[in-house]
Formats: C-alpha cells, sequence, structure tokens
C-alpha cells in the first residue's frame, strides 16, 4: 500500500509541476513510460543533439511497437532478454540478423526506466537495477570501405540524373571522401534553439571557404582541421560547377534549397549508390575508411593520415584502416608457401 501510494505521489507531484508539465502520464506500461520521456521537460532526450535524439526516437518506435502495454512491475530481466532475441531477428528469410537494432533497443529500454525511476517510479527502479547484471551482444566494429572506384562512380552516376539533387549529392560524397571528415561535418546537422525553433548548425557552407580554404572543429571532439579544397580532384570541379548566384550558406542542399537534413542524405546516397552498382553493404559513412586505407596504402605517413583524419591519435586511425585484411592474408598466404601448399 506504501508503494502505491508512493506512486500516485508522484505522479501528482509530475502534474502539479510548473505550466509546462508533461501531457501524458505513467500509467505503469513500458509504452506510456516511453511517450513521458518524449515529452517530460527534463527527458535526456532534449539534452542531445537532434541526430542523437532521432536514433532515440527510433529505439522508442521499436519499443512501442512490440511491448508498449507490458506492464513494468510484471516484468524481470528475463523478459528483455527475450524482446533482444525478438528484435534482432532478421527483417526477413535470409537475411542478416538486426543485432543494432536489438542492441539500441535494450539501450533505450534502460535509458527510459533510469529517467521513470529519477521521477519516483520505484518499479522503474527495480527492474533497471535488475538489468545492469545483464550484457547484450553489440554489432561488430564494421569492416565495410568506400573505395576511389566506389566514390567516383557515384560521383558520375548522381552527375548523370542532371539535377540539383544529383550535384549535390556527389558534392557530398566526394567531400567525406576527400577530406575524409565525418558525415556531420559535410551536411551539418538540424536542431531546435532554445524557444523551439528549428534551426541548422554547420560549417560546411560558401562563407566559410575563403579562397577554397575550409576552417572548421569536427564535430566529435572539436578538433581543428584546415582542408585547401582546391586540391580535392575529386570535388573541387563539382563545386565549381554550382552556379555563382547559389553560392550560399550550406554546399550540400536538400529540398527546397535548404541544408540537407540527414535522413534525405542517407536515403538518396542509397537509391543513387544501387544505380552505381555499390553493394549496400557499403554506407556512406564508409567513405571515412576507404580514405583512409587509401592513404595508408599509398604511402602516406600514418601520423600524418592521423592528423588529416583530425583523429586523436594513430590508434583511432588504426580502427578505420581495413587494409589489416589484406595484410592478415598475406600472411596467411605467405605461411602456406612456406609449408609448400599450393
Amino acid at each position: 500500500m506504501l508503494d502505491l501510494c508512493a506512486t500516485y505521489n508522484a505522479r501528482l507531484a509530475t502534474w502539479l509541476d510548473a505550466g509546462d508539465r508533461p501531457r501524458v502520464f505513467y500509467d505503469g506500461t513500458i509504452g506510456s513510460l516511453c511517450d513521458l520521456f518524449e515529452a517530460h521537460s527534463e527527458s535526456p532526450i532534449h539534452e542531445v543533439k537532434g541526430n542523437t535524439a532521432e536514433s532515440y526516437i527510433d529505439s522508442l518506435k521499436v519499443i512501442r511497437a512490440t511491448v508498449a502495454r507490458r506492464a513494468v512491475r510484471a516484468l524481470v530481466p528475463v523478459d528483455v532478454k527475450g524482446w533482444y532475441r525478438r528484435w534482432r531477428m532478421p527483417a526477413k528469410p535470409g537475411s542478416k540478423p538486426r543485432i543494432k537494432r536489438a542492441h539500441d533497443a535494450v539501450a533505450a529500454v534502460r535509458m527510459v526506466l533510469r529517467f521513470g525511476a529519477s521521477l519516483g517510479y520505484k518499479d522503474c527502479g527495480e527492474l533497471a537495477e535488475g538489468l545492469k547484471a545483464i550484457r547484450f551482444e553489440r554489432a561488430p566494429p564494421r569492416e565495410s570501405e568506400m573505395t576511389f572506384e566506389q566514390a567516383k562512380a557515384f560521383v558520375e552516376t548522381a552527375l548523370a540524373r542532371g539535377d540539383k539533387r544529383g550535384l549535390y549529392m556527389a558534392i557530398g560524397t566526394a567531400a567525406q571522401f576527400e577530406t575524409m571528415l565525418r558525415q556531420k561535418d559535410v551536411i551539418g546537422e538540424w536542431g531546435a534553439d532554445e524557444a523551439g525553433r528549428e534551426i541548422w548548425d554547420g560549417r560546411f557552407t560558401w562563407e566559410n571557404i575563403p579562397g577554397g580554404i575550409l576552417r572548421l572543429k569536427t564535430s566529435k571532439r572539436s578538433k581543428k582541421g584546415e582542408f585547401d579544397l582546391t586540391t580535392y580532384e575529386l570535388l573541387w570541379p563539382l563545386m565549381q560547377m554550382v552556379p555563382q548566384a547559389e553560392r550560399v550558406g550550406a554546399i550540400v542542399k536538400g529540398e527546397h534549397d535548404l541544408p540537407i537534413r540527414e535522413r534525405s542524405y542517407r536515403t538518396w546516397f542509397r537509391a543513387i549508390a544501387r544505380d552505381a552498382g555499390i553493394p549496400d553493404e557499403v554506407w556512406n559513412m564508409d567513405s571515412r575508411a576507404g580514405a583512409v586505407t587509401e592513404a595508408l596504402e599509398s604511402g602516406a605517413d600514418e601520423t600524418d593520415v592521423s592528423r588529416a583524419a583530425t583523429h586523436s591519435g594513430v590508434v583511432i586511425t588504426r580502427r578505420y584502416d581495413r587494409q589489416m585484411r589484406t595484410a592478415v592474408a598475406n600472411v596467411a598466404e605467405a605461411r602456406k608457401r612456406g609449408r609448400g601448399e599450393n
């Protein structure tokens, strides 16, 4: 009875909160907890950047679509293990397990439970505590890379469209491959200001490349970078194709000549990549790994490559270097030759 009173007192305190009190309430189900997590003014979802918040929302959609009506007080950690197995199942027979999808959804469950506990809901705190002892499989590190040939094929296919979308996608992909910058540093990010108004933040703009020199601090660790874009043979000619009157604001634009949104960029990239014959296993983000590998295989100094990629050190650079597989294969082949095997 005392626990029930505490629960209702917590709900009342939430409702009596200032004028920005949430429009949804926790009714004991995991679905309502997800709703509260999205709506409450003190939720961690309002403290992260736009792309991160979108990834949270994607995981919340998975939870709502499958287990929204489950009562938190009736759940035990083993139930969440069962959810994980369900969420990681292939989208269709014969396809790969969706390990990242499942792991992200479990991480979201942990997050909403911790938030519920912070609001005074003991059932959330108890389940969150029980889940601490359970580990869930993570998706293995990516091994795919975009080669120069693939980047070039993408650019040619995008330009063959003969429209602005194709040109902007060609510029964006070429910029990522040539500069080794992350996608966010090339296309920027949409978010909201304190008043809730939608705003865009990015440094890859026409105004920020005086003389063709791009200077910026990277989005991940605020590492300083300086790039002479005029030296990049795949990128600079594309930028010169943009009419002078349109060289204002974001260099990579999307709908209505506004800075492109991450979802549109990802969708448009896949459509053009397929037309260019690039396998679905190669993602836009793999251009960074491909560029690092190309640089190292071309004989560039490892320290120079690390600095060019704005990494914090060569150890990070080696994680992006996909030539390790080739080295391992070469060693195995040499050992076979030494044994006299064919």
